[in-house]
């Protein structure tokens, strides 16, 4: 009853510790940053004092009995905590659908969700955080269960269906996401801007191995001025006529026309599904912080580049990177974010607080955004 009454206290210590830093930090990111210490961290923790205790003095059956009843004690604690935080996971991530022989690896901490499909763990092991424990290398993976990678090992998983859908979190990266060679770099980027509501992604996910479209970049342009709704609401017409398929896309560029903030590929077509290029996003960044190529602040291509390094936007290093491949989502991501705490044009006020003074988003939006966004 001694080691049941300790296996209790141990967990009733646990459970209180994640309930007042996942009440403090408010959503889930913050919840299972908590779980990743408590619970990969706190509870291996204890359970090597345990075994350290109950060598020095337990008789054998009383230690196996003991163990069976504290894990049986904490696996029941922990169901309703872990269960509420995969519901907290919701739709966040992005979502990807793969192929038989595809797969899912990542850095330390990262996360997935098998929704659609089956797989089982490649590398070493995965833990399965919804019901407590490891998952060795081999182990078929249950769906609507939140798996999170424990080591830098290539630990993962592999399609063994047709396809499947997946939820990839906190860095997880599909086998298709090296498009090009490429690789992900900006996903938290990307998931910040998504808490502000000012990057969004498509029915799969957020898409950041791609180019972006002409379209999408004026839309995250919109979005970065914090003038959505207003351009949704818009009523006026654009002269393009290779816009169609989707009413909100003409409210868009309508809108955008009409403020001066875009222009078509010629006098009849605004080219929406053509590939957006840095020299674009650049444009679209430096109007939105007060800069005109119109009145000379910057030549679109050219000067524009000088201007986001004067700016603070980017890094010399980080331009010539970016100028390097081919323009992707994931850039544009990082470039949007950047571009938040930069000074508007002739003012001390950044873009960001632009954006909360005129309501468009809010501080707690923001401090909640930066939680998880490389400083």
């Amino acid at each position: 009853m001694k080691w049941i009454r300790r296996g209790t206290a141990l967990v009733l210590a646990f459970l209180l510790s994640a309930a007042v830093l996942a009440a403090g930090g408010g959503e889930s990111l913050v919840t299972l940053s908590v779980l990743r210490k408590e619970y990969l961290d706190t509870v291996s923790e204890k359970a090597q004092q345990k075994a350290a205790s109950l060598e020095q003095g337990a008789n054998a059956y009383l230690e196996e009995k003991t163990q069976e009843t504290e894990d049986a004690l904490l696996s029941q604690a922990m169901e309703p905590l872990l269960n509420g935080v995969l519901a907290q996971v919701g739709e966040q991530g992005r979502t990807v659908m793969l192929e038989k022989g595809d797969t899912v690896t990542g850095p330390l901490g990262a996360g997935f969700v098998l929704r659609e499909g089956t797989a089982e763990v490649t590398g070493t092991e995965v833990v399965n955080v919804t019901a407590g424990g490891t998952r060795p290398g081999g182990w078929e993976i249950a769906r609507n269960i939140y798996y999170m990678i424990p080591q830098n090992d290539q630990s993962g998983i592999r399609i063994t269906s047709e396809s499947a859908r997946v939820q990839l979190l906190d860095g997880a990266i599909a086998s298709q996401d090296a498009v090009d060679g490429y690789q992900i770099q900006y996903l938290a980027y990307a998931q910040g801007l998504s808490v502000m509501g000012l990057f969004k992604g498509t029915d799969v996910g957020f898409e950041l191995e791609r180019e972006p479209t002409r379209l999408e970049c004026l839309i995250m342009l919109i979005r970065l001025l914090g003038e959505e709704q207003a351009a949704l609401s818009y009523e006026g017409s654009h002269p393009f006529t290779d816009i169609t398929g989707w009413q909100d896309a003409n409210r868009y560029v309508a809108y955008a026309v009409h403020m001066g903030y875009t222009n078509g590929v010629s006098a009849a077509e605004f080219a929406p599904n053509q590939p957006c290029n840095a020299a674009t996003m650049y444009t679209y960044v430096l109007r939105a912080l007060g800069y005109s190529d119109k009145l000379g602040d910057f030549v679109w291509n050219s000067t524009d580049r000088v201007m986001m390094v004067q700016t603070g936007i980017l890094t010399q290093s980080e331009m010539e990177t970016i100028q390097r491949g081919i323009f992707r989502r994931d850039q544009a991501a990082f470039v949007l974010w950047r571009s938040l705490s930069a000074a508007l044009k002739n003012s001390d006020m950044t873009l960001v607080s632009k954006l909360i003074a005129t309501g468009a988003v809010t501080q707690a939006q923001y401090d909640q955004a930066r939680q998880n966004v490389p400083s």
